[in-house]
């Protein structure tokens, strides 16, 4: 990479990101976990140059330059404080924080260092979400949006697990809660219905209250849901197919139900490499963030999860 990145967490996510960005010939020059073995193993897999004993040496080593936390939801927040305090620049792998308060904390060290800190919400960066700013304008505006990520993987069991950051919110609805925000920002009201499981949300409902528009959140990790998105508009509406925070293929349509175009993205690997490159850009140009994902995108996200959890009665250990 033109950037020393380092990596903290090389679990199942980072493995996928290391593959993505090894399509492009980029690569993490340093590695750092909890368990040496698995950042060692990590290390031979995927072709990085150093391994670190703990998180706090590769954080105060010179030779990098940004660090991407990977690590369980719990994690995020105490390890990008860490790093952004030994002045690297740091993406923090999605939910950004476990709720405002501290998302508000990371951006303002970060701001006041002119180090950039930024939320890995990788689907914000594929080429069908980019569109959708300009479609909907060229449609008239959005009238409602439709979005779900349900499945049913009950069997993880850090996701039942209050002390680890469970629920299926902050591992699944932020992503269509931050397709929702894209097109309509912070909701005005926001109406929740849901099950808990073991203090936990399962699953829920959200209808969130805008002006001029309306949205729909629903999701769960204990049954299959369709993981697609609707976006209606004034003259016309838009269909993201399953799955639609993947790579999925994009309809456009007019306002008779004519299809007039369509875009199916084609990022090499599942496309996480696209907010490596992004955030680099914002990086060389001397930016604190990216303006297709600001600091206030993910902290209306934040805001609004952490209204929702209120709703549902969610509330882990230390808030």
């Amino acid at each position: 990479m033109s950037i020393n990145w380092g990596l903290a967490g090389p679990g199942k996510i980072a493995k996928q990101v290391a593959s993505d960005l090894a399509s492009i010939d980029k690569y993490f020059h340093g590695v750092a976990s909890s368990d040496p073995s698995k950042a060692a193993e990590f290390a031979k897999t995927f072709g990085v140059e150093r391994v670190f004993d703990s998180y706090q040496e590769m954080f105060e080593d010179a030779q990098i330059e940004a660090v991407y936390i990977a690590n369980i939801n719990t994690q995020h927040y105490p390890l990008a404080k860490m790093a952004l305090q030994a002045g690297k620049h740091v993406l923090v792998e999605k939910p950004f924080t476990l709720n405002a308060f501290q998302a508000r904390e990371l951006q303002e060290i970060a701001n006041d260092q002119s180090l950039v800190v930024m939320e890995a919400l990788w689907s914000r960066f594929l080429e069908h979400w980019l569109a959708l700013p300009d479609i909907v304008e060229n449609l008239g505006g959005v009238q409602s949006v439709e979005a779900d990520f349900s499945v049913n993987i009950s069997h993880v069991e850090r996701l039942t697990n209050l002390k680890l950051g469970g629920g299926a919110l902050l591992d699944l609805g932020v992503y269509p809660l931050s397709l929702i925000q894209m097109l309509l920002g912070k909701a005005d009201s926001i109406k929740v219905t849901g099950e808990l499981q073991d203090g936990v949300d399962k699953n829920l409902r959200a209808e969130l209250g805008y002006p001029d528009a309306k949205a729909i959140l629903t999701t769960g990790f204990d049954s299959q849901g369709p993981v697609e998105a609707k976006i209606v508009c004034s003259d016309g509406h838009i269909e993201i197919e399953k799955n639609f925070y993947e790579q999925a293929r994009m309809r456009v349509f007019d306002k008779e139900g004519n299809q007039i175009s369509e875009i199916t993205p084609n990022h090499s690997g599942r496309g996480m490499q696209q907010q490596f490159l992004w955030f680099e850009q914002v990086i060389k140009e001397g930016r604190l963030e990216a303006e297709i994902f600001t600091q206030r995108d993910s902290l209306d996200v934040m805001e609004m999860m952490d209204d929702i959890r209120n709703q549902l009665g969610v509330i882990y250990p230390g808030e």
